[in-house]
């Protein structure tokens, strides 16, 4: 399914540094900017709550309104803070409906597969692609239904829909299906036959102590017997 164009309305940004930047996003603003196509960069912002919300459903490209001036745009970057949860900065980079551009989508994965005893693993998460804004998909879906145990399936496996290419590394391993590692318990060592345990001696260790201060001590000369 290919992406649709939503509205996103903007406001010329004057201000610019990290304070006017503070001030912004503490008014419920996201400071942001816009370029590409061989235009100046134009600095903008744009509601917080309204970008989330687009965000959230998973909307990328968007019909900018900045006054009276509307154009098609791609969000190419979001910066959140540290929890993640407030976006710091957006940029946005200018499009032509009628030009390919190139932008990294996710791999979705779909189908368990019906092996008992394995897991599969994804190491790779999203691939570039290069389509018309028009084609660009939410995602690149891939079946893993039918993987069979050590299987492995690989970017050139995927299959996208018409009109996308996909740019990365055809060689590059996206998903795997590898047999669970069971934890082998080595068993007890089992007693020598015919071997007796030695007991315990109690008070050697105080006997022994008691010999060596023996040993330790100075031997007292003997008198001498009177004639």
């Amino acid at each position: 399914m290919a992406l649709s164009t939503e509205l996103l309305h903007a406001k010329p940004r004057t201000a610019a540094g990290t304070r006017a930047c503070r001030l912004l996003r503490t008014g419920g603003q996201v400071p942001a900017v816009v370029y590409g196509r061989q235009v100046a960069p134009e600095a903008i912002q744009v509601s917080h709550e309204e970008l989330d919300d687009a965000i959230h459903r998973r909307a990328r490209m968007f019909e900018l309104e900045v006054g009276q001036h509307k154009e098609v745009v791609l969000l190419r970057e979001v910066q959140y803070d540290a929890f993640g949860s407030e976006i710091l900065h957006a940029d946005f980079v200018r499009v032509a409906m009628d030009e390919a551009i190139t932008l990294t989508v996710p791999i979705q994965l779909k189908g368990a597969p019906k092996v008992e005893h394995a897991v599969l693993q994804q190491p790779l998460g999203q691939v570039e692609i290069e389509c018309l804004p028009k084609d660009i998909p939410d995602a690149i879906v891939a079946m893993v239904a039918e993987m069979k145990l050590g299987d492995t399936l690989k970017v050139s496996q995927l299959e996208p829909a018409p009109g996308v290419k996909i740019l990365t590394d055809p060689e590059v391993i996206v998903a795997t299906l590898t047999a669970i590692e069971e934890e082998v318990v080595a068993p007890a060592a089992a007693p020598v036959e015919g071997a007796v345990a030695e007991p315990e001696v109690i008070g050697r260790k105080a006997a022994e102590e008691g010999e060596e201060a023996e040993e330790g001590e100075e031997e007292k000369p003997k008198e001498k017997k009177k004639e």
